[in-house]
């Protein structure tokens, strides 16, 4: 009686570890989405680096949404070649480079470095200095489109390589 209870609980456990090796083995694998989204960054990066503002609508979704830093959002496409734009304007010499990059589904996390020379007129008049700021964009895809932009930068950086300086706020009587 032994020897058949034995022959059974091993027979259930070899199906049981056939079942499982079986149904591990046909689990399709996510496929890595850096494969689709690492040439829409690159791609991004380059119409940043190139200021070839024809190719912002192949990239960027007509209905985007650029957040960045406590600015306003800035909406569609034209609203999106307007910031290239801006930042090329004061910095002709703008680059920037990839430093580090997370892949997921229809997102990615990177981490970027800019570089540039502020000798055109912006915002405010060229100071004629150099610029080596970083900062993180979360990027969201939808049909192969970018939809969503959020960028965070260190603004007080910039700032004070451009060479202004914070003043304490005056006091102010009550």
């Amino acid at each position: 009686m032994k020897t058949l209870i034995r022959k059974v609980l091993f027979l259930n456990i070899s199906i049981l570890i056939v079942t499982f090796v079986f149904i591990a083995g046909c689990q399709q694998q996510k496929p890595d989405p850096s494969v689709e989204l690492k040439p829409l960054l690159d791609k991004g990066i380059a119409i940043w680096n190139n200021g070839n503002l024809d190719e912002v609508a192949e990239l960027w979704d007509s209905n985007v949404v650029r957040t960045a830093n406590q600015l306003p959002d800035v909406n569609g496409l034209d609203g999106i070649k307007n910031v290239i734009n801006s930042f090329r304007a004061s910095f002709p010499d703008l680059k920037i480079t990839i430093d580090e990059e997370i892949y997921a589904e229809n997102k990615i996390t990177f981490r970027w470095t800019l570089t540039g020379t502020n000798t055109g007129p912006g915002e405010m008049p060229p100071t004629g200095k150099q610029i080596k700021i970083w900062g993180i964009s979360i990027l969201h895809f939808a049909n192969g489109k970018l939809t969503r932009e959020i960028v965070s930068f260190d603004n007080q950086a910039l700032m004070e390589q451009l060479g202004f300086t914070m003043m304490q706020p005056s006091e102010t009587k009550q």
